[in-house]
């Protein structure tokens, strides 16, 4: 008696829910799926119709349970919205709410134990185990945006028979263009189930071991091109974690990153709106600071080869110098994007006034008016014109110097990052 008193209690229950629904249909498939190859060939309707709607669901996760949900990084059109939100239920992840709940904790708490799918605790615990035990309440403070939605509401309360009903319809679509209601189901269904599973899993998990961090060391999320296939750009989860805000995963041109492409697409089709993205200066500032950590490292590492304090103030004072030009360039340049822009409208309102008030008298003074309309606007255009120029040059000013010390920055991270420690024991502090 007084052993089962002192024994220490468990401090999580399973969820019996999560783990009959995902150990279920693992076994099924595993049982299934070889009966199913064995008995008869898979045609080439039900390899492209599956591949189809895997697309879809992980398009869905991405774009809608992710970027627009979770993280609101866009707005899109109401239609968009029931799309994405009808194949988002057919990849089984639950509830817009409890999805989106979960990632902003995990953002807020990233690698405590506060964490949701905290990667420290290890691969498995990240990948799944973390569905398998008892989650809190959702709290509706932290997903306050989402809550008061009617529809998204709706999807909540009634996930479970929502989502049953469309994997019903997608399991009948699909068996109506294959022909195959058996390898519909097991194909189409429980093996696609378990590859969107798997792959959005793999965020959680190898996203947070299994990589580059070239943005931050600060967390344990990296890069990795191979996830971002398998994911639909969701694997440079370094630039993800360190900029969440952004619509954009893989911020470079040729990072394979579809969802962004797509986001991009709706807007220019009217079907997007309000798409944040961060500033390229603002990201170059923190690739500057995370080659500055690295290079404090290292110059810790090679303490006894060097003279650590000279190198140490050396960077400092090269990552202070090139911080400050790049915090001057990007307000320089915000502020003559806002010029232009006010410039033009108000330009555009004078001109409407003076035309309005033209209307108006439509006497003998039209003709001054339009002179006198004609003096302010050119006034306006003048001084507009000498801010503008004297902008531009303190920018390729700035630029110039940012560019010298960017050079300067990069031969110095070579230096101290790539090379062999031999010969930082015969180089001189750079001057």
């Amino acid at each position: 008696m007084s052993q089962a008193k002192n024994a220490p209690t468990r401090s999580w229950s399973i969820d019996w829910t999560n783990l009959l629904f995902l150990g279920g249909y693992h076994l099924l498939l595993i049982v299934l799926l070889p009966l199913y190859l064995i008995q008869y060939d898979v045609s080439a309707s039900l390899v492209w119709g599956t591949a189809a709607i895997w697309t879809l669901c992980l398009l869905a996760i991405t774009m809608g349970y992710h970027r627009l949900y979770a993280h609101v990084t866009y707005r899109t059109h109401p239609a968009i919205e029931a799309f994405l939100a009808f194949w988002g239920t057919v990849a089984t992840q639950g509830s817009i709410f409890s999805w989106s709940h979960d990632h902003r904790i995990h953002h807020r708490h990233v690698d405590t134990d506060l964490d949701p799918y905290s990667a420290p605790k290890g691969f498995w615990h990240s990948h799944v185990l973390w569905m398998l035990k008892k989650r809190p309440e959702i709290n509706p403070r932290i997903i306050q945006d989402l809550w008061k939605r009617p529809s998204l509401q709706a999807q909540h309360n009634h996930y479970s028979l929502l989502m049953v009903t469309a994997n019903v319809v997608v399991w009948i679509g699909l068996w109506a263009v294959t022909g195959d209601p058996f390898g519909s189901f097991v194909i189409g269904i429980l093996l696609r189930m378990f590859l969107v599973h798997h792959c959005t899993w793999f965020i959680n998990s190898l996203a947070h071991m299994w990589g580059s961090q070239p943005y931050s060391t600060e967390h344990t999320a990296v890069n990795n091109f191979i996830l971002s296939i398998l994911t639909f750009g969701e694997g440079y989860h370094n630039y993800h974690h360190t900029f969440a805000g952004d619509y954009r995963n893989g911020v470079r041109w040729w990072q394979f990153d579809p969802a962004k492409i797509v986001i991009w697409t709706l807007s220019k089709l009217g079907l997007a709106h309000d798409l944040k993205r961060v500033n390229k200066l603002t990201i170059k500032r923190r690739l500057v600071a995370a080659d500055r950590h690295l290079m404090m490292e290292r110059i810790r590492e090679l303490k006894h080869r060097i003279d650590v304090d000279a190198w140490s103030a050396r960077v400092e004072e090269a990552a202070a110098s090139l911080t400050t030009n790049l915090n001057g360039l990007k307000t320089a340049s915000d502020k003559f994007q806002r010029m232009k822009e006010e410039g033009l409208d108000s330009l555009r309102s004078v001109k409407e006034h003076k035309v309005k008030e033209m209307r108006d008298v439509r006497d003998v003074k039209m003709q001054e008016m339009r002179d006198a309309r004609d003096e302010t606007l050119q006034h306006m255009r003048e001084r507009r014109d000498q801010e503008l120029e004297a902008l531009q040059k303190r920018i390729d000013e700035l630029k110039a110097t940012v560019a010298a010390e960017m050079k300067e920055w990069k031969d110095m991270v070579e230096l101290l990052l790539e090379t062999p420690e031999s010969r930082l024991a015969v180089i001189p502090v750079p001057a």
